[in-house]
């Protein structure tokens, strides 16, 4: 009897009562040509490795040769014919059924997001989560951060994060295996962590695509859940503009199956790096903007550019210091920082209500625009409607002399409470 497991990037096909396994691997299924590689075992020993094309009537006898030639079917009571006749059939046979049809009223629904990171990784192999940035960000330290909590299940109430533990694949196109732990340590230390880690890292030299099976070997083998691509700009394999690099690129991530979080950079106009393609393949986009006034670290804010099937998340500020080689992330408040122009108009009237109490039309128009720089005449359209807005879900009022104020969270105009955002 023939048994066939998915393994990694192929399959596992056994022959218990004969004591055989063979592992295949490395598949290439074009239309004229099924070929890949094969390595079988006796008993627990290894007799052959090949790459034979299985649907090819002279690949087949040239590989039952050399697996008599190596052991000797009449010696072992092994039908070397017919055993590769059955690892032809149910590999291909396997392999090009793909993954079967189903019917959509059988498919249970669940409206509820999960999270790897809660609010910053959405969970799910069909959920490329993507952050760009300029270069001198800290973007690729910030996704090792995250790789630091995953791994270690990392929790801290002072990030406001909630973290699924799992473990960590970290492909890097961008440095070596010695600046990575150099930065993993550190992160160790800011976050005071004693254990070594567990990160599985692996240096990339090739396009993810010509790369894909080795990568899927490797998770098979160090059970990972979560994938870190280190840079899109040199793990596609060709140019960042074309459509079918991009889709192919975002195929290949969907072959790995698992979480992927994928950093990407900006362009010269300062927009995201590439085919408008990496943010429709997305599922979930991150933009980085450095911000001023850390002369010993790095502060950025994260913003939430694109998601599906979820709301957009609100903006986040970070804060990133370099003490005592230690690298120490602090939550913050993006408003507080010079990136607070960057969030929307309805945000900014309710933050700057809560710091500087009731205020008119004009103060609300005057101090925003010192934020945006937009043009006088969208800066008071785009207030009046915020205003608006916020006035028909009960957040703000406007009194006759035209004061604008908060409305306290959970009370009533002439209730008490706080009004929170």
């Amino acid at each position: 009897m023939v048994e066939i497991t998915p393994e990694g990037s192929g399959y596992k096909v056994e022959w218990s009562d004969l004591g055989l396994t063979a592992m295949v691997r490395h598949i290439k299924d074009r239309p004229a040509q099924f070929k890949a590689q094969v390595a079988i075992s006796h008993q627990g020993y290894p007799v052959h490795r090949s790459n034979p094309v299985l649907d090819s009537t002279s690949g087949m006898d040239a590989l039952v040769r050399k697996l008599n030639k190596r052991r000797d079917g009449a010696d072992y009571g092994i039908a070397w014919d017919q055993v590769v006749e059955d690892l032809s059939g149910i590999v291909i046979d396997t392999h090009r059924r793909g993954v079967s049809e189903l019917v959509i009223s059988d498919v249970p629904v669940n409206d509820s997001v999960n999270w790897r990171v809660d609010n910053i990784l959405i969970e799910g192999n069909a959920a490329p989560n993507l952050i760009w940035a300029d270069g001198g960000t800290g973007k690729s330290m910030f996704a090792l951060w995250l790789s630091v909590l995953i791994q270690t299940g990392h929790a801290s109430t002072d990030h406001g994060l909630v973290v699924e533990p799992g473990n960590v694949l970290y492909l890097d196109w961008e440095t070596d295996q010695y600046e990575v732990a150099n930065r993993t340590q550190k992160i160790h230390k800011g976050l005071g962590i004693d254990a070594p880690s567990g990160i599985v890292y692996r240096y990339m030299g090739l396009p993810l695509v010509d790369d894909v099976d080795r990568v899927r070997d490797i998770m098979h083998r160090r059970d990972i859940d979560v994938v870190i691509i280190d840079s899109m700009g040199l793990a596609v394999s060709g140019e960042m503009e074309s459509a079918e690099t991009v889709l192919s690129f975002f195929r290949a991530i969907r072959l790995l199956g698992k979480t992927t979080l994928i950093v990407s950079h900006a362009n010269r106009q300062g927009t995201i790096f590439g085919s408008a393609y990496t943010i429709n393949a997305s599922r979930s986009v991150w933009e980085a903007k450095k911000s001023a006034g850390n002369s010993g670290g790095i502060d950025f804010g994260l913003f939430h550019r694109k998601a599906n099937n979820i709301p957009i998340q609100s903006a986040q500020s970070w804060s990133v210091d370099f003490k005592n080689d230690a690298v120490i992330y602090t939550r913050g408040d993006v408003f507080k920082t010079d990136n607070a122009g960057t969030l929307s108009y309805g945000i900014l009237v309710e933050r700057i209500l809560r710091a500087d109490g009731p205020k008119t039309r004009q103060y609300l128009e005057t101090t925003i625009k010192g934020m945006k720089g937009d043009p006088v005449e969208r800066v008071k359209n785009n207030v009046a409607t915020a205003i608006s807005r916020h006035k028909k879900e009960g957040k703000v009022t406007e009194t006759g002399d035209g004061m604008v104020s908060l409305v306290p969270a959970g009370a009533s105009q002439e209730g008490e409470g706080e009004w929170t955002i």
